[in-house]
């Protein structure tokens, strides 16, 4: 028996297409995957595997016949291609500052682990220090007491 989808192509479609243009429209509301599944009365997970698909390429959804109910035989074109997804410029500047602002989260991040690094090295110095003599480079060898 053929598995049935739970959520027709038209659904799909439309849900990934709200959710591209809300993230043009609203770049800085974290909440739009969230707000358009339940809009569209789908699971928020299936709606975000939908659009890690469509941002990598392997999504062109199902191909539709000129009568627009699926499967078209030979006469397949896809709706939404690898090709057809050209970023206009407003695309480009959008993803630039989602960009930037995950470089500059990226560095606080950096800069944090810095600190904690430069920390446990100076407890490390401290504690394999203390109680060992160090060599003095003048005389060749350790003093002695």
């Amino acid at each position: 028996m053929v598995f049935d989808r739970k959520y027709s192509d038209e659904i799909r479609r439309s849900a990934v297409e709200r959710v591209q243009r809300r993230r043009r429209e609203e770049p800085r509301n974290r909440s739009i995957v969230r707000e358009v599944a339940e809009e569209f009365e789908v699971g928020p997970q299936s709606l975000r595997k939908w659009l890690a698909r469509y941002d990598d390429g392997s999504y062109d959804y199902d191909y539709e016949s000129p009568d627009g109910h699926g499967d078209a035989g030979e006469s397949r074109t896809p709706t939404v291609g690898r090709q057809q997804r050209r970023q206009g410029p407003r695309e480009l500047l959008a993803r630039i500052e989602e960009l930037e602002q995950r470089i500059v989260v990226l560095q606080e991040d950096n800069r944090s682990l810095t600190r904690v690094v430069s920390l446990l090295a100076d407890q490390l110095r401290v504690a394999t220090t203390t109680g060992v003599q160090i060599p003095d480079p003048a005389i060749g060898h350790s003093p002695r007491a």
